[in-house]
């Protein structure tokens, strides 16, 4: 192994910059504007001339050793997060009618996850989908869109009582936790492929927590719209009549909940600093908004199952704006790790 010694140089007012050894690039045809791979190890940096390709994972599962077979769906479930192509799910003794269920009724949420072997004693899942052939900032704008159109809905049940469109929310739901499920997976594997990493738009480790707290914040939002949508039906079952008075506000709120959601995603994959700070000023005001309408709820409403009902929806809304603070504080992490006009990083030197 030949080692060449290199001094670290200055391009610009942030950037570090080392050259490459002239054979070594010579011998693999590299040119100026050709792009390497640099796969990051503690203090050592690996260069890689052409894109690496990994060799596929798998982890063997033995299903004698689990004690239940949620637990054993839930290791299963977490291989395919950890990005492994194979999950083989073994047992001497024989799979159970228990534990066979528990293994398919998991991998109908995991996304491009699919049985291609099953035998009395052996379950083989396979990985089909390629992971670089999604940026996760697409990934993200479509589970913002699933959250919205879910939260839609749900208004629309407890004001217009359109009862067979929460079916509609539950299917949603499903999609999402697909969805999120396969952002979570796009995010581990990132982490351990600079080459993934750079073609699913990820620049560096850190980017991964951002987009791993994003995505589950809207993951969460959307189990609060769930639960929404199902309170609102419940609401109108029982046939109480609301006052308009009350439904207005009712909408009022879901409708700036939706907006400020909205951007604060939108202001997380933009960089949009006066969006996301936008969205931080108003969010107080929509907590004490929901507030103000819960104390009015307890005076106004005479039945208390309605009264009840009514504030556990607009506590699912404040859940979702946690969600919404979640969103854009990672976003002016995001924004102040990045040099701009107004932030420039430099060494502490400097």
């Amino acid at each position: 192994m030949a080692l060449y010694p290199r001094r670290l140089q200055r391009l610009g007012t942030t950037t570090l910059v080392v050259s490459l050894p002239k054979q070594w690039a010579a011998e693999r045809r590299l040119k100026p504007g050709d792009v390497v791979y640099i796969e990051v190890n503690g203090d050592r940096l690996t260069i890689y001339s052409r894109e690496v390709a990994q060799e596929p994972t798998a982890a063997i599962i033995s299903a004698d050793e689990v004690e239940k077979p949620e637990i054993l769906a839930r290791i299963v479930a977490s291989c395919f997060l950890q990005g492994h192509d194979i999950v083989k799910v073994t047992s001497n003794l024989g799979l159970t009618e228990s534990q066979t269920q528990a293994i398919l009724a998991t991998v109908e949420w995991l996304p491009g996850f699919e049985v291609v072997e099953q035998t009395p004693r052996q379950i083989v899942l396979q990985a089909i989908i390629d992971p670089t052939k999604f940026k996760i900032e697409a990934v993200i704008r479509r589970l913002n869109v699933l959250v919205i159109s879910m939260m839609g809905v749900a208004v629309d049940t407890l004001v217009r009582g359109v009862s067979e469109k929460v079916g509609e929310v539950l299917d949603t739901g499903k999609k999402l936790e697909e969805l999120y499920h396969m952002a979570v997976r796009q995010l581990i594997i990132a982490l351990k492929n600079p080459s993934v990493a750079h073609s699913v738009g990820i620049d560096s480790p850190i980017a991964v927590l951002g987009y791993r707290l994003v995505a589950k914040a809207i993951e969460e939002a959307g189990q609060h719209a769930i639960s929404l949508a199902k309170e609102s039906l419940h609401v109108r079952h029982k046939g109480i009549t609301i006052k308009k008075s009350i439904v207005n506000k009712l909408v009022s709120i879901a409708e700036e909940v939706q907006t400020l959601f909205t951007n604060s995603v939108n202001a997380f994959l933009t960089l949009d600093l006066k969006m996301v700070n936008s969205v931080l000023d108003s969010l107080q005001g929509m907590m004490d908004t929901i507030e103000t309408t819960e104390r009015e709820l307890i005076e106004e409403v005479d039945d208390a199952e309605l009264s009840l009902s009514l504030r556990v929806s607009l506590m699912h809304f404040s859940a979702i704006l946690d969600a919404v603070k979640t969103i854009s504080e990672v976003a002016l992490n995001k924004f102040v790790r990045m040099s701009t006009n107004i932030v420039q990083v430099a060494t502490a030197s400097q």
